[in-house]
Formats: structure tokens, C-alpha cells, sequence
């Protein structure tokens, strides 16, 4: 049986993952610092894989197979994902000349803005959860977080 500690600890990763699954933490701060209308228009109907799949782009032309790989989901979840964005007009699809079984995804203009705003966003939770844990922990309980959840990343896997 799980002593309390463990349940606690398995309670939040539920939580946790249920988060991971949303994009409400992202779009909120979205919404609250991009100032072009039509960017934040667009928003709650783009999904979490939709998002970091903009700014997977940012490194240039991919195929869905690639951003696949990059962002660890389906190929369906990629393919659902550029339909939308395509829809909205963030991303633009082409093919080779020399090989039209491959197709590739773009930013246009607009998907470039989006994505410059999400890798912000991410820069700026980053800075806030690293001043928690060095507000609320000391190195060496850093330390033990770290090789726990390399354990567990180990076990989910």
C-alpha cells in the first residue's frame, strides 16, 4: 500500500498530466500579451499540439512525419493540427518539385508572430517555475526532484 507522501505525489501527477492535455495556461497568457486582434481571434480554436507545432516551424519547413517526431505525438495529431492552422491561415503546405509524396508545412507572417508569442510564453513560465523551486527548495532537494522524475520519465516511457 502507497504511504500518504506516495499518494500525494501520485495525486498530483494526475494532475499534472491533465494539465499537460490543456492548452488553457498557454492561451490565458496569450491573450493576455498579444495585442493583435486577429492573432488572439484565433486562439481557443488552436489546440496544444497546434501551438508547438508553430513553433516547431520556426526552424524551417517540415513534413508532418518530422514535426511528429519532434513533438513526440501521433502523425494524426499532426495532420489535424495543420488543417487547422492551415484553415487560419498560420501555416502553408507545399510539395518538392522532385518528389510529390512529401508534404511540407511553413509559418506564414502571421504563424511566425504566433510562434515568436509561444516561445515568449514559454520562456516566461520557465523563469517563474525556476524562481518557485529555488524559492521553495534547497540544491540538494533540487537534486532529488531531478532523479525522480528521470524515474519516473523512465517508467512512463
Amino acid at each position: 500500500m502507497a504511504t500518504s507522501a506516495e499518494q500525494a505525489i501520485l495525486a498530483q501527477l494526475k494532475i499534472i498530466r491533465t494539465k499537460r492535455a490543456s492548452t488553457t495556461g498557454e492561451q490565458k497568457w496569450l491573450k493576455q500579451h498579444i495585442n493583435e486582434a486577429n492573432l488572439r481571434r484565433l486562439l481557443p480554436d488552436i489546440s496544444i499540439v497546434g501551438l508547438h507545432l508553430l513553433s516547431a516551424l520556426e526552424a524551417g519547413p517540415q513534413t508532418g512525419i518530422d514535426l511528429a517526431t519532434t513533438l513526440g505525438v501521433t502523425r494524426g495529431g499532426i495532420t489535424r493540427a495543420a488543417k487547422r492552422l492551415t484553415s487560419q491561415g498560420l501555416i502553408g503546405s507545399f510539395q518538392q518539385p522532385d518528389d510529390h509524396k512529401k508534404i511540407f508545412y511553413r509559418l506564414t507572417p502571421s504563424g511566425r508572430k504566433l510562434a515568436h508569442y509561444h516561445d515568449q510564453m514559454h520562456a516566461a513560465r520557465n523563469h517563474e517555475a525556476v524562481s518557485m523551486l529555488r524559492e521553495h527548495y534547497s540544491s540538494e532537494e533540487l537534486a532529488v526532484i531531478q532523479r525522480f522524475l528521470l524515474d519516473l520519465t523512465g517508467y512512463e516511457d
